[in-house]
């Protein structure tokens, strides 16, 4: 069972909660960008089921907004970013604005981002440089909850990693992909209403598999391709260690539970000027071309068509804007509580009524 939320409905609710908590104006409604365009493209595991998450960390002291940002390390091209705890999207935003804007001036830009927190779906941030006709990488790092392959036991993050191009007339290639072959996030959602998971995702505690969702929050998601996936995330958990200055995979603490440490999550972004080295409208004309080829494929048994990566949620995209977002009442009502928790009960109310 879920209800429907219109598109500004939902970004107004995250705005209000993070508002709450004194984040700024732009931090907030970065914030809520990112989690909306999640919930639009079907990634509903980081849309508003990360919210309550995230609030408990902003009202915790663990994380905020982007005040205490600062420049450390780099020059030219190269940026690395002080988080000063900020909220991973409204941190990751600033981030992949200043690898754009490096990119535009130098022709690429590359910002590493260190003590931040989870930053949503990294399509967003690939999306947006790509919507300013750039080519963009972005990869963070996260808390050991992935067995690295040949392991029993939890040591690296289910680390993400998007690249992003413009298409021309066919809009945007996105590719967001978690280097498990499930997001723990859609873990977490099959705990919360008690569903199991299908066999093959994840280990207990003890290192056996299993399909019950709780036994496998506590113990591990395995890696997407085994070695392949777990190789990924170990070069992302590097990366973000190294470029953003942040913690690697088993020192990063976890989003969830009690902790009196920030998260320390890092980021990376790469942003390219493709028109410095190709001419945009022979590079355009190609791609479309490209794009139309792969449309014109004859589509396997089960398939409507042949679609690039991202183009799927584009789809979803326009029809959730059309006919509203389906949410699960609990995911309102959980958002409802953790705003009891932090003292904004008529925020609590609003949340609470978009369930009616």
């Amino acid at each position: 069972m879920s209800v429907v939320v219109e598109e500004s409905a939902l970004a107004a609710l995250i705005r209000e909660c993070f508002a709450g908590l004194g984040l700024g104006t732009n931090d907030a409604a970065a914030v809520a960008q990112v989690c909306v365009y999640a919930n639009l493209r079907g990634i509903d595991s980081h849309g508003l089921a990360r919210v309550p998450a995230y609030m408990r960390k902003v009202h915790a002291g663990l994380a905020g907004g982007t005040e205490r940002m600062s420049a450390g390390a780099g020059g030219g091209a190269l940026c690395r970013l002080d988080g000063g705890r900020a909220l991973g999207p409204a941190a990751a935003v600033k981030g992949v604005d200043l690898a754009i804007e490096l990119a535009e001036r130098h022709g690429v830009g590359v910002v590493g981002v260190g003590d931040s927190t989870h930053f949503g779906a990294a399509g967003f941030y690939v999306r947006r440089a790509a919507r300013r006709r750039l080519v963009a990488v972005a990869a963070t790092n996260g808390p050991a909850n992935m067995a690295p392959h040949g392991a029993s036991e939890a040591f690296l993050g289910t680390n993400a990693i998007a690249i992003g191009a413009p298409l021309g007339r066919h809009g945007e290639f996105v590719l967001d992909m978690s280097s498990s072959i499930v997001a723990r996030g859609r873990i977490m959602r099959a705990d919360a209403f008690a569903a199991p998971i299908e066999p093959g995702l994840a280990i207990a505690a003890d290192g056996q598999p299993t399909t019950d969702a709780r036994a496998a929050l506590a113990g591990a998601v395995l890696p997407l391709g085994g070695a392949k996936g777990s190789g990924l995330a170990f070069a992302v958990c590097m990366l973000a260690g190294v470029l953003g200055g942040a913690g690697f995979d088993d020192e990063v603490v976890p989003m969830h539970g009690s902790s009196d440490r920030p998260q320390n999550v890092g980021h990376v972004f790469a942003v390219i000027d493709p028109w410095r080295l190709a001419d945009p409208a022979d590079a355009l004309a190609r791609v479309e071309q490209l794009v139309d080829r792969l449309h014109a494929l004859r589509p396997a048994a089960g398939f409507d068509r042949v679609r690039f990566a991202g183009e799927r949620g584009d789809e979803q995209a326009a029809a959730r804007r059309v006919h509203g977002i389906p949410l699960a009442p609990a995911e309102l009502e959980a958002t409802a509580r953790a705003c009891e928790e932090c003292g904004l009960g008529q925020v609590a109310d609003r949340a609470r009524a978009l369930a009616v």
